[in-house]
């Protein structure tokens, strides 16, 4: 059974032993320790201090921070889908309905004259695709969206509801593993479809748009948003981080673990999930809600199947069950999506099919085990050349992601060359330079433990689960 007492280390729960007891952690090293002090330190005087000064000055635009602001909306979601993903063991292929609840609830404000949408005369102050389906006044349901408070509530009640609902029967059911995912899929294919209709009076496939045209334009707004954005996401990481620290948090991760042991120990697992799936898709309404203003549009192509895959990728190659981990995935694969779909819009599909594979086969931790990696070196004392090794690629990374997000990428850098291939098309060089640092990295460690492994020696192999107790 789960003991009943409350972790307070700065790791998350680890397996109980055979008595029902959690043992205790060690102490964390003071190196270590002063190493993630440093590292938090720098990631907030970045997105609080220092990106907010340069878009002062004008070195960074006002276009680069409303597209971090919205990619921070990402983040968001992220950090629900690692909370039931990561730490609960479900894998829920709907976030993406839940981030468009809250996205069209605060659209729906947005498009009227109140919330200061581009409405005309000629169409009786009401948005225009109305008139397309013979509806010349204002839906009933539609007034009350009039009010922000009103607005805001609705959209954090609705996905509420809905996945309190969706939830209840499906966890009472005791559904689990791949037919979850494959309901959740369901749930999103249905919703997509529901939302494409012009019956629905949500502007059909076109979606809701026609904003307050400053939003997405007047540096004021721009920034106040991403602002917003940023606090919001910090309080919510805050929230989750002393949620999966507390007993409940230890809760989730047996249900993730011995999800039958907890049942006979007098647990009621399904009650636990339903919570969980509930604060996941509040969350995901939340991003919806602060995407949408910073977006200037929603559509029901927001919600399809493929939205809530990526979304799930994002967490993977973060790191599941380490929310800061899927904080950094949903920057990094976002960007690369911009980046690529932008210089190379060919190759965007075949990267991210790469990029499943690689984060299956060789980083199934994500990028946090390179962090773990590197945590447990400077905990080992190791020498320059092997903390080099797990620096360099998480450094060169975030370093290209850095530079592409605030528009500083070294115009030599940013020049092609062209493939001898036809159907192939011309490269930028800071792709060739990041992938060539990244092989001879990855060669350059397997050739060390190779090197370093003895003879007749025989490799272990660790579960997954066990990597995420001890290096989470």
């Amino acid at each position: 059974m789960i003991s009943p007492s409350s972790d307070k280390t700065s790791q998350p729960p680890a397996a109980a032993d055979s008595d029902g007891r959690i043992p205790a952690l060690p102490r964390l090293n003071p190196r270590v320790r002063q190493l993630r002090i440093s590292a938090i330190i720098a990631v907030v005087a970045l997105f609080y201090i220092l990106i907010p000064v340069l878009n002062s000055v004008g070195a960074v635009s006002d276009l680069s921070v409303n597209i971090l602001g919205r990619y921070l909306c990402f983040a968001i979601v992220a950090l629900g889908i690692d909370l039931i993903w990561g730490y609960a063991g479900l894998l829920s292929l709907c976030q993406a309905f839940f981030f468009c609840l809250g996205g069209y609830a605060i659209g729906m404000f947005l498009s009227l004259p109140e919330g200061g949408g581009q409405v005309q005369k000629a169409y009786n102050n009401i948005p225009q695709f109305f008139f397309f389906n013979n509806q010349s006044t204002l839906p009933t349901f539609w007034k009350p969206f009039a009010s922000l408070p009103f607005a805001l509530a609705m959209g954090i009640l609705i996905p509420a509801v809905v996945a309190g609902i969706f939830g209840f029967f499906i966890f009472r059911s005791r559904v689990r593993g791949v037919y979850f995912a494959i309901i959740t899929q369901a749930l999103a294919w249905a919703a997509y479809l529901l939302f494409c209709r012009n019956e629905l009076l949500l502007g059909g496939t076109d979606g809701l748009n026609n904003f307050y045209p400053p939003l997405q334009h007047d540096h004021h707004w721009i920034l106040g948003l991403y602002f917003l954005t940023a606090a919001i996401l910090g309080l919510l990481y805050l929230a989750l981080f002393k949620l999966t620290k507390s007993r409940f948090g230890r809760i989730l991760v047996a249900i993730r673990d011995r999800e039958v042991r907890l049942h006979f120990a007098g647990y009621k697992p399904y009650a636990f999930k339903v919570f969980a799936f509930v604060i996941a898709a509040v969350i995901a309404a939340i991003g919806g809600m602060l995407y949408v203003p910073q977006n200037g549009i929603i559509t029901p192509g927001t919600m399809a199947v493929e939205s809530s895959i990526l979304m799930v990728v994002l967490v993977a190659v973060g790191g599941r069950g380490r929310l800061w981990g899927a904080i950094i995935g949903a920057l990094v694969v976002r960007y690369a999506y911009s980046i690529l779909s932008s210089d190379m819009p060919a190759m965007w599909s075949f990267f991210e099919g790469g990029l499943f594979i690689a984060v299956t086969l060789l980083f199934s931790n994500g990028l946090v085990g390179l962090w773990d990696e590197l945590e447990e070196k400077m905990r080992m004392r190791h020498g320059g050349l092997q903390l080099a090794l797990s620096v360099i690629p998480l450094a060169s990374v975030l370093g290209f992601v850095l530079c592409e997000a605030l528009g500083i990428m070294p115009k030599a850098l940013q020049q092609t060359i062209a493939t001898p291939w036809s159907v192939m098309p011309d490269i930028p060089i800071k792709f060739i330079l990041l992938a060539g640092i990244l092989i001879s990295v990855a060669l350059a460690r397997w050739l060390v433990r190779f090197i370093g492994r003895p003879r007749g020696s025989v490799v272990v192999p660790v579960s997954h689960t066990a990597v995420e107790e001890v290096h989470a």
